[in-house]
């Protein structure tokens, strides 16, 4: 019998599971399954070939070889066909005379059901046994001859199991193996059988559940042996007869079959020595953030709608007099956000005197949270909510004037005027709450904007009612309205800013992937000098789940590691020859 052998993804996923114990038993348990495996590749038979190729003659030798295989083959099935048809002829007989009892009929249903899975060959040895137990009341199944169709198809896998080698042998090559090794096992990718092209055209029009099925009639009559299924989402793994099989080696340009190849008594990696591990423990950093949780509000307001009003009143006691009269207690109830932002309203004559005697030379504006809340939640008015806003704006860019004297009146037709056309829709309505708090933002850096450029160009400001008339636009005017035209700018720039910041932070990925895809190939390059994976499951690895630069470098990358390996071994041994004493 076969002697199954270990394979290799299952071995490391049990070695980081379970572990080893001790170093000693580590290293004795990694050698007995090494040799078990080289072992079952030489009882098995396989091709032996530096840098395998089916290519040119040996193609065309395969080919000849596969055809006689499957006449042979479908010979025999016919031969089989034709004994199967006595067999379901004779059931079919018996059946016409006899008549069932109730144990064959329940078997025979029991059979069918335990038994339809299996492929024909299987199934009818299982009808033979049935059959000279209970009677002859089982048909056999027929078994399918391979088609000529099926010839192409193997054909066209040939050409991507070459495909396969070529990609290998071009890895070898650049590290500069030579030593002779087992032919790699054959990944088959349905979907790439029905995207080959010749000259822009498919090779064959198939799909890929046709090319599953050719490739299941090809595992019934043993032209690919040694099946294995890894997953749904990876390509099937198994082996070309090697009676079929024919490779052409490379190395040697001479074309190698298992009744000519010389199999060499061991089979190993011919590489430096690198006994001595020279990994390196990286410490990873972990990085902390302190966030700050700064409160949006200084003050907490109470909620806009009371929804409790209390009132406390003193009991009274059994000992008092009862002519006294009980005292209730009085409740202050603060006033709602609505309510103090309604008490900052002020009349407009009032406003604009205040203004003209420079009150509000150091005014803070509202706090935009405020605004934002009472926009979305509070109970003023939008009309008094637009008077707020336009007043709470003419008291912060107040802050022009400082150096000048506008009167009164000017403060006061500035003021109507904002209050007639201001946030005023055609059709004479005031905006809604929300509409009017998403320009505040604007309105405020433009009044900030304008106080820098008074004072930057030492240039006097309109009086309040010529500054603030809406049809100055220009910068030759000086009017505030030509301040719209820095703020769309300023939109642009920070656009601009924030596309920046976006590649930057694009970028910042990108390095971080680098440095990650370079930490992971480190560790699978020690991983293989440590014995814990193969050269082709490196290659794999690097291939699948790294950028191509990294497979290109992975020669150099082996090859570097091997050097400062063998320099590390050679300093220790030239350490050891000298007395400690001496020094």
């Amino acid at each position: 019998m076969k002697k199954p052998s270990l394979d290799s993804n299952v071995f490391s996923l049990a070695s980081h599971l379970f572990g080893f114990g001790n170093t000693d038993h580590k290293y004795k348990t990694l050698e007995s399954i090494a040799t078990t495996v080289a072992t079952s590749l030489q009882l098995e038979n396989r091709i032996m070939a530096v840098y395998p190729a089916i290519a040119m003659e040996a193609f065309s030798i395969t080919m000849d070889n596969y055809r006689k295989y499957i006449a042979g083959y479908n010979f025999q099935t016919n031969a089989e066909n034709d004994l199967i048809d006595k067999h379901n002829e004779r059931v079919r007989l018996f059946l016409r005379d006899n008549e069932l009892t109730e144990v064959q009929k329940t078997f025979s249903i029991l059979f069918a059901k335990k038994n339809q899975s299996l492929k024909p060959r299987a199934f009818n040895q299982s009808v033979d046994d049935f059959c000279n137990e209970y009677g002859m009341i089982i048909c056999k199944k027929k078994i399918q001859a391979v088609k000529y169709a099926t010839e192409l198809v193997f054909q066209n896998l040939l050409h991507l199991y070459n495909s396969q080698l070529m990609k290998r042998n071009e890895q070898y090559m650049k590290l500069g193996v030579t030593a002779i090794r087992p032919i790699e096992e054959f990944k088959i990718n349905s979907f790439l059988v029905t995207e080959l092209k010749r000259n822009g055209v498919n090779s064959l029009a198939l799909c890929t559940k046709t090319v599953r099925n050719h490739r299941q009639r090809l595992e019934e009559c043993g032209v690919f042996v040694d099946y294995v299924f890894k997953g749904q989402n990876r390509p099937v793994e198994l082996h070309i007869n090697p009676e079929i099989l024919t490779v052409l080696d490379l190395k040697t340009s001479k074309l190698i079959t298992t009744e000519n190849q010389q199999l060499s008594p061991e089979i190993e990696k011919v590489l430096p020595d690198n006994n001595e591990s020279t990994r390196t423990s990286l410490n990873e950093s972990q990085k902390k953030e302190n966030v700050k949780n700064i409160s949006l509000f200084k003050k907490e307001f109470p909620s806009v709608t009371p929804s409790h009003l209390f009132f406390t009143r003193t009991p009274a006691s059994k000992m008092q007099n009862p002519t006294e009269v009980e005292r209730a207690e009085t409740v202050k109830i603060e006033n709602t956000l609505s309510d103090k932002l309604q008490n900052l309203i002020l009349h407009p004559q009032e406003l604009a005197v205040n203004l003209a005697n420079k009150e509000y030379n150091n005014y803070k504006p509202i706090d935009i949270r405020y605004l934002f809340k009472e926009a979305y939640s509070g109970t003023m008015l939008k009309e008094d909510f637009r008077q707020l806003v336009i007043q709470d704006f003419f008291k912060s860019i107040s802050k022009i004037y400082k150096n000048s004297t506008p009167f009164a009146g000017s403060w006061k037709k500035a003021i109507s005027l904002y209050m007639e056309y201001k946030w005023i829709a055609f059709t004479g309505e005031a905006f809604n709450k929300a509409s009017i708090v998403d320009d505040i933002q604007q309105m405020r850096w433009r009044a900030e904007w304008a106080r820098k450029w008074f004072v930057k160009n030492e240039f006097p400001p309109l009086f309040p009612f010529d500054y603030f008339d809406m049809t100055r636009k220009t910068a030759k005017e000086v009017g505030f309205e030509y301040t719209k035209v820095k703020w769309n700018e300023h939109l642009q720039g920070k656009a601009k800013y924030e596309a920046i910041k976006k590649k930057q932070e694009c970028n910042a990925q990108r390095r971080k992937e680098t440095i990650n895809h370079a930490k992971k190939c480190e560790n699978e390059v020690n991983r293989f000098f440590k014995n814990k994976i193969t050269l082709p499951q490196l290659f794999d690895y690097v291939e699948k789940n790294l950028p191509a630069t990294y497979l290109e470098k992975l020669p150099q990358m082996i090859e570097k590691k091997c050097l400062k390996s063998n320099e590390k071994v050679v300093a220790a041994s030239d350490f050891v020859q000298y007395d400690l004493s001496e020094f």
